[in-house]
């Protein structure tokens, strides 16, 4: 390749990537920006309509009682993002329990995590996924003790996911392509899914 590229030029580790090259550029090179115009944000903790609360004790259900990954930690549980497509698509107050109810017969519950995840080993498990249990009831003790309003998670990810000598923000887009996803739905708040 040695003579094709010139000496004196340098690329971004991402610039062959051809959406992500677009965004990052080169060095020397200002990268292209895409405006996004906003979309309407569904509050479903405070919104008092029947669907609205049907949606939020649905979702919450689904967090209690079904497994994020199951059938022996090959599948991934799409009830939260099917019954909010359902939502956002106008379903009616019984066609989401209709969903739910139609989801829940193949889902399982949760197994039980080999150990409880604490501050000093929440890294060591990444990635395991029969921790799972473990890391939703770190995260939500973190939420609960910190004093975190459940839809306001940003605190919960500039320290745990951005921050520290380590950040694992990257292991997040890694591997399994609902990664960033579930760790939305699940860990960061039940809100946060229909608001992102």
């Amino acid at each position: 390749m040695g003579s094709d590229v010139d000496a004196n030029m340098s690329f971004s580790i991402f610039s062959p990537v051809p959406l992500i090259g677009r965004l990052v550029g080169s060095p020397g090179v200002k990268p292209k920006s895409v405006n996004l115009p906003s979309v309407e944000i569904h509050n479903i903790e405070t919104d008092a309509s029947r669907r609205a609360r049907a949606l939020k004790h649905l979702l919450r259900a689904n967090h209690v009682n079904h497994a994020i990954i199951y059938h022996n930690l090959r599948f991934d549980n799409h009830t939260p993002h099917i019954l909010s497509s359902a939502y956002l698509l106008g379903a009616s107050e019984e066609q989401l329990h209709h969903i739910y109810e139609s989801e829940d017969k193949y889902l399982e519950p949760w197994p039980d995590s080999p150990a409880e995840i604490i501050d000093d080993d929440w890294r060591d498990f990444l990635g395991d996924r029969r921790y799972q249990r473990a890391y939703v009831d770190f995260f939500e003790d973190k939420i609960a003790s910190w004093g975190i309003a459940y839809n306001d998670w940003r605190k919960l990810v500039d320290t745990f996911i951005f921050g520290g000598d380590r950040p694992v923000a990257h292991g997040l887009i890694g591997g399994r392509k609902c990664s960033v996803r579930i760790c939305r739905v699940r860990v960061w708040g039940v809100g946060a899914d229909i608001a992102s």
